[in-house]
């Protein structure tokens, strides 16, 4: 049967709180939000025309027990302090880490809507253990994949082999550039993703052949030693030259920060040289879940 190994609470400043399985009495291991359903409704028309399901932010709880046999009232008094330290409201967004028993790893990112609350009564605190409520919010309800993938766009065909003739007509092709590239999103929802492009090209083109969603800039020359970072993720929406250099105004009015549909996506990369651009490409992204 599916169980929780762990629970794990990183804060911005890389403190980390971890809960075991055994610690945990209740967690909703499932994780699901509700929907927020887009609905219409015409004059005297039956029922209502569906339009579209949002996901809700999810809002859930925590409780554990920390072990106190043979503590000391200090060494006791230490262990609160450091739930309340790490599982802090103050603290904003916190990453939740959960190990299963059979070793997938899964994220969320979450905000702690209370300070941790330590009950009191006996069947909450006495001579053995120490009950905990942490009480939290995710404002993204999804669960995003341990792993991290990489996908670089400018791969080659090798075509030059030995033993060769030289030709006085025809070029010698040592391989072929291949910028176009599919890219499996194997998640339960679409996935937003960071781009960069690295090397020169002029007016860079990213387009999702799939959905017919492209990313387009205007009047952006990029050299050898350049970097632009493209981030489509929902409110962090940025375009980056070189670390520094906000160039969104750059983008085509008609551009789309498209995230990765489920199933396959085609990329192709292309810029207005109208050949394969000398810059490489890469795509990362995490796979994502609306339940675990």
């Amino acid at each position: 049967m599916l169980k929780v190994a762990s629970i794990a609470f990183k804060d911005p400043q890389e403190r980390i709180y971890t809960i075991t399985g055994y610690q945990l009495e209740s967690f909703p291991l499932a994780g699901g939000s509700e929907t927020n359903t887009i609905k219409t409704k015409a004059w005297n028309q039956h029922g209502d025309t569906f339009v579209e399901n949002y996901m809700e932010a999810f809002d859930g709880e925590i409780i554990f027990a920390i072990y106190t046999a043979y503590k000391s009232p200090d060494e006791i008094a230490a262990m609160r302090k450091e739930i309340a330290n790490i599982c802090n409201p103050l603290n904003g967004i916190i990453e939740m880490t959960i190990t299963l028993n059979d070793g997938s790893i899964y994220h969320r990112d979450i905000i702690f809507t209370s300070t941790p609350i330590f009950p009191i009564g006996l069947e909450n605190r006495n001579q053995f253990w120490q009950k905990v409520q942490l009480q939290y919010e995710a404002n993204n309800p999804f669960w995003y994949s341990d792993k991290t993938i990489t996908e670089t766009f400018k791969q080659s065909i090798p075509l030059f082999e030995f033993p060769f003739e030289m030709s006085e007509s025809a070029p010698i092709e040592f391989g072929s550039l291949l910028p176009t590239k599919t890219v499996f999103n194997e998640g339960q929802v679409e996935a937003p993703v960071t781009i960069q492009i690295t090397g020169a090209c002029i007016n860079p083109i990213i387009e999702n052949i799939t959905t017919g969603e492209m990313i387009r800039f205007k009047n952006l020359t990029m050299q050898a030693g350049d970097t632009l970072l493209i981030d489509t993720t929902f409110g962090k929406k940025k375009a980056i030259k070189n670390g520094v250099e906000n160039v969104f105004y750059t983008l085509d009015f008609s551009s789309v920060f498209f995230s990765l549909k489920i199933g396959e996506n085609e990329i192709d990369f292309r810029d207005d040289t109208l050949i394969t651009p000398e810059a490489t490409i890469f795509f990362v992204y995490r796979n994502m879940y609306h339940t675990i």
